[in-house]
Order: C-alpha cells, then structure tokens, then sequence
C-alpha cells in the first residue's frame, strides 16, 4: 500500500486525530465518557431505552414479586430518587452513553473525542460480562431487568487510530482489567482513572512527538510533587522536566499533528501516528523518488501559501519530513498572527480542560506539576494490580509507564504517606527492600 496519502493539498489546518481537544468547546462531560468507556469495554450498549423507563420496569416486576405496595416506595427512594442505582453495579452507568444505531446519540464532541482516545487505547481488550458483582435480591432483580435491554455494541462508533503510545495502551488495559475484578472499586474510581489517563496521554503525547524518528515511543520523564510537598526551586528535575518542559512541548501538539492529517492515507482507513507514517515511508519497497517528489511539491506550495521563509528542497525523505514539520511549527510563530491566536487557545483548553487538576501555582516557583493523595492512591492500586505487593522501585517504574515521575525527595515523602496508611512493609532497617501494598 502507498505510504502517505497520494494527494497532498495545501489547506486549512485540521486536527481530527489523536488530541481529544479543539481551541473552543471543549465542555466535558465525565458521566457521559465514563459510559462510553465502559459500553465499549463491555461490548453492550443501551439505546433508546431510558431510566425511567427502567425504573417502571423494576417496579412492575418488583411488585409482583413482592405484594407489599410499600415496599416499591422505600426502594424507589433508596435507589432511584438519590440516584443511588448509579452506586450499585457499573452496568447501571451505562446509561450515561445512549447509543443509537452504533452512533453516539448523547454527549458533546469533546464526550466522543474522550471515548474515541480510550477505544483506541483498549483496541481488541474487552471486558468479561457479566462483572461479577455482589449484589442483594432486589440489586440482582433490578440487573437482570437491565440486562433483558442491553444489545451488543459489535464494532462501535469510534474512528480507529493506531495508539500513538503503546506502552500507555498496555497499561491502560492492565488497569481496567484490575478494575473489573474490584467492581465497586470500579465504580468508585473508572471515573478518576479515566481523568489520569486523558492527562497522562496528551503529556506523553507532546513529550513524544519531536522522536518520530526513533520508532516505537517511550515514556519521557515527567516530574511531579506530592500536594503536600513545597516546591523548591532547587529540585533541578522538578525545575528542568516539570511543567515548563510539558508546557514547551505541548505549543508544538496542534502544529505537528495537523501536519500528520495530511500524510494520513483517507476517510475511513486507520489513523496512523507520525512515527509509523515515517517508517512507512522509509520501508517502502519501490523506490522514493516519487514520494520525495509528492512531498517537495507540497513544501514549496505551503511554504508560498503560508508566505514563510523559502527553503531548498529536500533531497531525501528524512529531510522532507524535518521539513514538513518544521514549517508546521514555523506557520504558527509570531505572537500577533492570527495562528499563533489559535495555537494559545488550544494551548488554554487543554491546560483547563484536561490538566487543571494537576498543575497548581506555587509562589516564586510558579506553575508545577501536583499529584494529591486520593490521585497517589489511586495510580498505587492500579499499578500493584494483581500483585498482592511491589518493590518501591518496582511500582515507582509503574508510575513512570503510566506517565508520572518522582524525584528522590518525593520518593521519601511518598514512603512516608504509606507508612501513615499502613500499606508498607520494611524488610530490613536499611530501607533497601520497600514492599508496598495496594489498599483494595
């Protein structure tokens, strides 16, 4: 198959892959991508079916199982009034994502961008249904009313893209799979899980995309502190790999991922990261010369178009592809042109929408990178997983696949923090071998 689209035309810049954010109307909706999420792991879905018509459901069926009108009205209050049925098993939040006909009929664009990002990260990953669940009588009765409705979702609504970061996909399955085996730790927590990894991947994602040529990516470091830690200007990796280095990277996510659309092969195939567009090219069997040619031709139109500084052609396609993304970048320079306007809004979304949890201003050290207790706690359960424990060293390199490094003083601050939950074990005075437990 030809390597790169066989059309490359000079255009408006479009983003329509892999950043689940645009430079306006980003509102999300975490209810509704929890659902999505959890619809397309299960692989059922529910359509035009309704709570309130669930809730008629429990109660005919209820009611003839038990004759006591009463009865209805207590649990109707204890499970549908407080919104309690939500709480109970999470097949019920599947009512948070409407699907109609495998389209996605509730949420906003940034909701299906949101579940598009994790289907992909899932890829064939499935969950096992039924989740096996404790409930009661009356819980179990109101589930098997719920699974009478439930159709299977087949191949879903989501775009298909080749995940961009591999080992964040390998963990993210990982993770969901320990979920399922703690259903209402799942419940609990899928939302906040959800809420670390948007994070997480569009970090790596910026960290990542200047190495397009080294293939496959690798977690970069990314330095955080514990919120109850104060933030010295003289922890060098907090300083040098923290916010400001994520903030540097992530100007270029818009630029150079707009450029990567129009590589991409057409409507309707496989969305495919600039790391393997490149080995595409550089593996392909006939030779270059007219791919080069391809490439060259469209420089020099939007280098005209975009009215930048003139440039040589490429006389490889190594150079053309440093080429193509550098004038990506260089279009959006100049801090009064209208691009640059666009590229600071996308740039604000994405810090407000998906990252505003996790940067907090610190006095003279300005903005750092922060992970609170119930966000430490919740990456140590889900990277010991199935384990029943971890050497610190072992779950610290966990915490660095999902995206989130420590420096050594955060390191005994964390120690710290689990030696006041309990869950450390110290098997020598040295404090060489630290075993730490997860909490579920």
């Amino acid at each position: 198959m030809y390597p790169i689209a066989t059309t490359l035309k000079v255009g408006n810049n479009l983003l329509d892959s892999y950043l689940p954010i645009r430079n306006k109307n980003n509102n999300i909706d975490w209810q509704i991508v929890t659902g999505l999420v959890l619809s397309y792991a299960v692989k059922y879905k529910i359509d035009t079916y309704n709570l309130e018509q669930f809730r008629e459901d429990c109660k005919n069926h209820l009611q003839a199982l038990i004759d006591e009108p009463a009865f209805w009205t207590v649990l109707e209050r204890m499970y549908f009034s407080s919104k309690d049925i939500f709480h109970v098993s999470p097949l019920f939040l599947l009512f948070h994502a409407q699907f109609d006909a495998e389209k996605i009929s509730s949420g906003s664009a940034a909701d299906r961008r949101l579940g598009t990002l994790f289907a992909n990260l899932m890829k064939d990953f499935r969950l096992g249904h039924p989740i096996q669940d404790k409930l009661n009588f009356v819980e179990q009765q109101m589930l098997n009313k719920l699974n009478e409705k439930l159709k299977r979702l087949g191949e879903g609504p989501f775009a298909k893209e080749q995940p961009y970061l591999p080992y964040m996909a390998t963990c993210f399955q990982s993770d969901l799979a320990f979920l399922a085996e703690h259903p209402q730790y799942l419940l609990q927590e899928l939302t906040n899980t959800l809420r670390l990894y948007a994070f997480s991947w569009c970090a790596q994602l910026a960290l990542n995309l200047d190495n397009w040529r080294d293939g496959e990516p690798q977690s970069k470091s990314l330095f955080f502190i514990l919120d109850t830690e104060k933030a010295s200007s003289e922890r060098d990796q907090i300083k040098r790999f923290g916010y400001k280095w994520f903030a540097s990277h992530s100007e270029k996510l818009f630029p150079m991922l707009s450029a990567l659309e129009v590589l991409q092969w057409g409507k309707g195939a496989t969305k495919r990261p600039l790391w393997q567009v490149y080995q595409d090219v550089m593996n392909y069997s006939e030779p270059s010369e007219q791919i080069l040619n391809s490439l060259n031709k469209y420089l020099q139109e939007f280098i005209e178009d975009r009215q930048l500084s003139s440039r040589e052609r490429a006389t490889n396609l190594d150079d053309a592809f440093k080429q193509l993304l550098s004038v990506a970048v260089e279009q959006f320079q100049g801090k009064k042109s209208e691009r640059a306007s666009v590229n600071r809004k996308y740039i604000n979304e994405l810090e407000n929408q998906i990252c505003t949890e996790f940067i907090q201003v610190r006095g003279r050290a300005g903005k750092v990178l922060v992970l609170n207790q119930d966000r430490l706690l919740l990456l140590t359960n889900l990277t010991v997983g199935k384990n029943k424990k971890l050497r610190l060293h072992e779950l610290l390199h966990g915490f660095e696949q999902r995206g989130f490094y420590l420096d050594n003083q955060s390191t005994q601050t964390l120690i710290a923090f689990y030696e006041r939950m309990g869950n450390v074990e110290r098997m020598s005075d040295s404090g060489d071998a630290v075993y730490v437990r997860k909490t579920v």
